[in-house]
Order: C-alpha cells, then sequence, then structure tokens
C-alpha cells in the first residue's frame, strides 16, 4: 500500500511543477560576441516539437518570466538536456557559468506564459565538452543533468533519440526555438517557432566557411532567407526523426551564402553515452521553486517518499 500511496504522491507533486507564474516582458541574452543563431520560420506548438527547453538564466527569469531565457535545449533521456557549449561559457570572463545559475523550462508553447503541461527544473550537474573552443566554436556541446525526473508520459515533453550517423546531403531537418525573427531583431519571439532546412555538403559548406571539421555540420539555404538565429542556440536540428545536429553558429542570420553550423551529434554519440553513464541517476536534490506567489515543495519529494516506503 506504501509504494502505490508513493507512486500516487509522485504524480499529484509533479503536477505542481507544470504551475508556472506568467510574465509581462521578454528578451534574451547573449553568451558571446558570436551567438547565434529562427528566422523565416513559422509559429508551431511544443506538441510538435516536444523536446524543445527553454534554458533561463535564473536570477532574470525570477524578475520577469521569459526574461531569462538564454538558449534553447533539447531533451535527450528522463534526465538529460543537451545544448551548446557556448550557451555556459561567459567570453568576457573566460569562463563557464555553474549549474545553479540556470532553470530548465520545457512543455511550453510559449515563452512568457505556462500552463498545467510546463515543467520546470533546476540543475544537479552541468557537462562541458572538455575541448570546447571558445574561439572556433568547436566541440560545441554541452548536457545538463536535471535535479528531478522528467515523467514518460508527460503529453508536452518527450526526448529525442540521438543520431548516430551522418546524414545525407539534401536531407530536410526541423529547427525550432524561441530566438530572434530577423538578425536586427531585440526581442525573442514569444510563440515557439519552426523551420525546415535542407543538409548543406562539406565541400559546399567549405565555401562559407573555410575550416568545417566532421564535428560540425551545416544546414541551410544558400540563398538565405531561413536560418536559426540569437536565442535559439543549442537548440534542435532533428533530421528524420533524430537529432542531428545542435545549432552553433553562422554569419549572420540567413544570410546568403552562409548556411547554418550545428554541432554534428552523431560524431559526438559515444561521448554522450559515455557521459550519461557516468551520472548517478538514484541521486537527486530538488530544491524548492518558485510558482508565482507560491512555493512548490519538490524539496520534501524524496523524504516523503523515503518515509512511506519504509512503511
Amino acid at each position: 500500500m506504501a509504494k502505490i500511496w508513493a507512486i500516487t504522491l509522485i504524480s499529484a507533486i509533479s503536477l505542481l511543477l507544470g504551475v508556472v507564474a506568467s510574465g509581462e516582458s521578454l528578451g534574451s541574452e547573449t553568451a558571446g560576441k558570436i551567438e547565434p543563431k529562427i528566422v523565416g520560420g513559422y509559429d508551431t506548438s511544443i506538441e510538435q516539437v516536444p523536446y524543445q527547453v527553454s534554458i533561463r538564466l535564473t536570477a532574470n527569469d525570477r524578475k520577469s518570466y521569459g526574461s531569462g531565457h538564454l538558449c534553447g535545449g533539447v531533451v535527450i533521456s528522463q534526465r538529460l538536456v543537451a545544448t551548446a557549449a557556448h550557451c555556459c561559457y561567459i567570453t568576457e570572463k573566460k569562463k563557464y557559468r555553474t549549474a545553479g545559475e540556470f532553470v530548465l523550462v520545457m512543455g511550453s508553447t510559449h515563452l512568457t506564459s505556462s500552463t498545467n503541461r510546463t515543467l520546470m527544473y533546476y540543475l544537479q550537474q552541468l557537462i562541458t565538452h572538455e575541448y570546447y573552443n571558445p574561439d572556433a566554436l568547436t566541440n560545441d556541446i554541452a548536457l545538463m543533468f536535471i535535479n528531478g525526473y522528467i515523467p514518460w508520459n508527460w503529453p508536452t515533453v518527450k526526448a529525442l533519440a540521438l543520431n548516430s550517423q551522418l546524414v545525407a546531403t539534401s536531407t530536410d531537418c526541423l529547427i525550432s526555438g524561441w530566438g530572434l525573427l530577423q538578425q536586427s531583431g531585440t526581442y525573442s519571439s514569444n510563440t515557439l517557432q519552426a523551420a525546415t532546412v535542407p543538409i548543406v555538403s562539406y565541400t559546399t559548406c567549405r565555401i562559407s566557411y573555410t575550416s568545417i571539421p566532421v564535428s560540425q555540420v551545416c544546414a541551410g539555404y544558400w540563398s538565405g532567407g531561413v536560418d536559426a538565429c540569437q536565442g535559439d542556440s543549442g537548440g534542435p536540428m532533428s533530421c528524420n526523426g533524430m537529432l542531428a545536429g545542435i545549432v552553433s553558429y553562422g554569419a549572420g542570420c540567413a544570410a546568403p551564402g552562409y548556411p547554418g553550423v550545428y554541432t554534428n551529434v552523431s560524431y559526438y554519440h559515444d561521448w554522450i553515452v559515455q557521459k550519461n553513464n557516468s551520472l548517478n541517476y538514484t541521486i537527486y536534490h530538488n530544491g524548492g521553486v518558485t510558482q508565482g506567489s507560491g512555493w512548490s515543495y519538490l524539496w520534501l519529494l524524496p523524504l516523503i517518499v523515503a518515509f512511506l516506503l519504509e512503511r
């Protein structure tokens, strides 16, 4: 009986996690001089891209819900989110942000408002690639280990499987995010955006960017017009229903002759698996999450469950 009560309690408390306060203003913050980059896209809903995450700076988001949005991310396991390393790096200070500076919001279509299907988590651990180069933006990948478990049956949050092979040139892929709608824009899009971009061959991409290693992959139109932009960094590029790329950089947004450059997930597949296997999924420390005028009592969950299971 104790186990049944524990499961019921977990389900009830999980719903509390979705009650987040709405904000009034909107904005984004750059993580460095080259923070790339959905321009030329269309409105979509989180149900269409349930793996999409809004990575936010906690301090900013507490002032106004949505204003803390920094980058995109993608759910790849029940507790793991992938993003770009440059989203976690402060160029001016030449150091990484700490795990405690981030809050991850998922399950919402709109940046500045939430629903009862919105989930919000703090981080337990930030894992950046050991050889990330902030100047060349190589090895531009990071993993965020969240403080809690995403319910597998949650309707608006689903993990995206990792791609393990190179994607063929001209394959149409889906990108998404809340980034700027144009290069000279000031505010992020409040409504989740999506766009389709084709994979560009290395030969073609190297015409625009001299050095494109196999650890990166290019996608976009030579004529421009469709691309990711500031605020989309770290977000997903889904090809054939799998995570094939992570938004990394580009020359401008949707500029002719300059397709977007993405971290090639197939190149880092083994690295992601190895890092994931090194994590202890049995330990987590949920802290109280401010939700409007009240508090989420998720931090009590481990203690309550442990008490019930012992009875």
